[in-house]
């Protein structure tokens, strides 16, 4: 074994295979590394289920719809005689006219070390209905139950509204309470039992809805003509779902957007019998916002890893040139010790990070990592100047990685760039080395090496 490390040391070819089969080595501890951001994750995926679980989960709101009961006579020939039996059938109506302000207030909460984001918003809700015209329900209705209408508005997780919603509809004022899922397809609903609402061709409402939720809220735009603004202190909104805002201002301090949206890219008619419409492709046409985080702390940690190669290859070129150029001769062990200070640099960013705010966790792991190797680059380099260019070099690639992690849209391009300067340096310094006559049979008397 000792004449095999010895032969690794004469020989620059033998060194530079030695070194790339290190690197490789490398990566056993980043993927172990790897593994643990992957755990502490899933860890930190069940904190924020387990707050949504008592706190809310994410809302999808669809707007009241008039729900109005008929009677239909139905006639069958058994044994001979005719039987006729009287059944309850529903028909839904949207409303004409739908607006919602939304005022949404983002706050945190915790589970151990996890922060979750989760928000309380208030929705004022208003606009009108028209009077059901009954050329819609079959021709053997027998009689329209208006004094057993309601109003049902579907909320994903009623558990989540923090106090009992009333609704004024044509002037009067009555109480949700919870019924289930009242039309088939939409979330579970609250009920307001109203009577017949129309004194005229239409009747008007209002209310307001108070809740909570974790991670984005949508609304299904129900009306002839849907209006919808939303105020909110998150700084980096994410609006999805079939319709993007109509007009929107995102700010350090927060967002506002207003969405209109008309009933033409609707999936339901304004009327409609129970059994006749699938409502489910209601739910494509959901829109609304996430409270989106532009990168988590784990998705930060992983991304760094991505580099770990790169560290611990340039580290090993840097080393390596030293060798080549001042006639130093390193050990494969030294090697090592270098590479393993540099994957700590890993997982002290990541224990860090869980109780500090990542830019000053990466601060303190880099400078914990760069005073580790340059301290021991003084002992093995033997100059203060060569340990004092191996920290500027580590400076610099650490003060690259934390660009490039920030750099959420020119990640890729600006590690392409440093990668491209890297090897250019390399190139550079090594551009007038005679490789062949390192490698001969006569020691180099400028680097000690086998030649």
């Amino acid at each position: 074994m000792q004449s095999v490390f010895t032969n690794v040391g004469r020989s620059v070819s033998l060194k530079v295979v030695f070194i790339a089969a290190l690197i490789l080595v490398m990566l056993i501890p980043v993927s172990m590394i790897k593994g643990v951001i992957h755990d502490r994750t899933a860890v930190s995926n069940e904190a924020q289920q387990d707050v949504m679980r008592s706190w809310g989960y994410e809302q999808l709101i669809a707007a009241p719809i008039f729900v109005l009961p008929y009677s239909v006579t139905i006639e069958r020939e058994r044994g001979g005689r005719l039987e006729r039996a009287t059944r309850i059938y529903k028909a839904y109506v949207l409303p004409r006219q739908l607006e919602v302000d939304v005022d949404l207030r983002p706050d945190t909460r915790y589970r151990g070390i996890h922060e979750i984001t989760v928000y309380s918003a208030s929705l004022k809700i208003s606009g009108s209905f028209d009077r059901p015209t009954m050329a819609r329900l079959p021709d053997n209705v027998e009689s329209v139950m208006w004094e057993d209408a309601y109003i049902a508005l579907a909320v994903s997780d009623p558990r989540a509204i923090v106090r009992t919603p009333e609704i004024l509809f044509a002037g009067k004022s009555t109480s949700f309470e919870s019924n289930g899922a009242t039309v088939d397809g939409l979330p579970s609903q609250i009920i307001a039992t109203t009577g017949n609402p129309f004194g005229s061709a239409s009747a008007a409402f209002n209310l307001e809805l108070h809740l909570n939720g974790t991670g984005g809220l949508k609304l299904l735009p129900l009306g002839d003509t849907t209006t919808v603004s939303m105020d909110s202190s998150w700084p980096s909104p994410s609006f999805s779902g079939s319709y993007l805002p109509k007009s929107r201002t995102v700010t350090e301090t927060g967002f506002s957007a207003t969405w209109q949206i008309s009933s033409l890219g609707r999936s339901l008619p304004g009327i409609w019998r129970e059994g006749t419409i699938d409502v489910n492709l209601a739910r494509q046409s959901a829109f609304g916002v996430q409270l989106f985080k532009p990168v988590g702390l784990y998705q930060l940690s992983l991304r760094a890893t991505k580099y770990a190669v790169l560290f611990i290859g340039l580290t090993f070129v840097a080393y390596f040139l030293f060798e080549v150029i001042s006639g130093l001769r390193l050990h494969p062990l030294q090697y090592l010790l270098v590479g393993f200070a540099n994957t700590l640099f890993y997982l002290l960013l990541l224990s860090l990070a869980e109780h500090v705010p990542f830019g000053l966790a990466y601060l303190l792991g880099a400078i914990a990592s760069t005073a580790l190797i340059s301290a021991y680059s003084l002992a093995v380099l033997e100059l203060r100047a060569r340990a004092l260019l191996m920290a500027i070099v580590l400076t610099l690639l650490y003060g690259f990685l934390y660009m490039t992690l920030k750099a959420e849209t020119y990640a890729m391009l600006a590690g392409s760039i440093g990668l491209w300067v890297a090897l250019a340096v390399v190139m550079y310094l090594t551009r007038r080395v005679d490789w062949y006559s390192r490698n001969g049979s006569e020691p180099d008397e400028s680097t000690g090496l086998k030649e």
